[in-house]
């Protein structure tokens, strides 16, 4: 498994968790990593779970309570230990990111810092590496291993990885990344500066619509003519019914006169007949002129000389154009 064997590793897990005894004033790696009474109180309570796991040979249980603990007050031996679980554990890509988080963090004896850079020379060379570079803050977490602040080493197997990175106050963001074996990949995460909106042109004013200047009104169905017209042919239809009259009474003398002729019946007779004849031709003649009035075609040039008298008037930018035609 390894050129110490799972044997020599629990041996050398075990003399390093006596150096863990000290967690709670063992030296730390920046300023912002001073821990609170609570968070110093929860980093010995992870430490004492890990070390109850990894005596029962929990190996991989030990390693997840020794990152806690190193998560609540930053601590090089803790990594250490977590890194020499998970070697026990056969989980290389969680023990090589342990172990390179540990030489990041001072507190290591020659012995351990040997032990660590050993075993990370010889896992990146079954594994890929990707380095992560960031601003302060910045997290990174490859798969479902540990998150990590950046800058951060991690470790996977050769393939398409999917890389969670979260920046303070922002929602976090996925990126997919592609490991090779005994390849080291370099990956610095940053604020995407986001594109300035284009800006707009302002549109240009509306160009004000021609002032149109009509030329005389243009005359309606019901001109003078026409009127006149429907007039005659309404005079010329009751001529014509006063015609039907006379032709009945014409019709009744004539038959009164064949009954008995007199002189008197024989003149009755004959003036309605006239009468009828009369108010028949004076009739027809009116009602037609009335209808010829009514339906006679306007003057053709008129529209077209209407439409030439038209003017318009256009805005420029000295002032306007009045233009038309007569």
């Amino acid at each position: 498994m390894t050129p110490y064997g799972r044997t020599g590793l629990a041996r050398l897990t075990l003399t390093t968790l006596a150096t863990l005894a000290a967690l709670s004033v063992a030296p730390r790696a920046r300023a912002e990593d001073v821990p609170t009474a609570d968070s110093a109180a929860e980093a010995r309570s992870q430490y004492q779970l890990g070390t109850q796991a990894f005596h029962a040979k929990r190996y991989t249980e030990a390693a997840t309570h020794f990152e806690s603990a190193a998560a609540y007050k930053a601590n090089a031996v803790a990594l250490f230990t977590a890194g020499l679980a998970w070697d026990l554990a056969s989980k290389l890509e969680r023990a090589a990111d342990a172990y390179a988080r540990a030489l990041e963090v001072p507190g290591l004896d020659p012995k351990q810092q040997a032990t660590a850079k050993e075993r990370v020379a010889v896992l990146e060379k079954t594994l890929g590496t990707l380095t992560v570079t960031g601003p302060e803050g910045w997290k990174v977490q490859l798969g479902s291993f540990t998150e990590v602040p950046v800058p951060a080493r991690l470790h996977g197997a050769a393939g398409v990885h999917v890389l969670s990175v979260r920046a303070p106050g922002k929602p976090g963001e996925r990126r997919d990344v592609t490991l090779e074996v005994g390849k080291v990949s370099a990956l610095e995460v940053k604020d995407e500066p986001k594109p300035a909106p284009p800006k707009e042109e302002p549109a240009p004013p509306p160009a004000p619509p021609p002032v149109v200047v009509q030329g005389p009104p243009r005359e309606g169905f019901w001109i003078t003519r026409r009127a006149v017209g429907v007039g005659v042919a309404g005079v010329g239809v009751a001529a014509l019914g006063s015609a039907i009259v006379l032709g009945l009474s014409a019709n009744g003398a004539r038959d009164a006169y064949v009954a008995g002729p007199t002189r008197a019946s024989f003149d009755h007779a004959s003036s309605l007949e006239t009468w009828t004849n009369v108010m028949l031709v004076a009739g027809g003649l009116l009602a037609a002129g009335g209808v010829a009035l009514v339906v006679w075609p306007d003057d053709p040039g008129r529209e077209r000389r209407a439409q030439q008298a038209k003017l318009h008037v256009a805005p420029t930018a000295g002032g306007a154009v009045l233009g038309g035609t007569f």
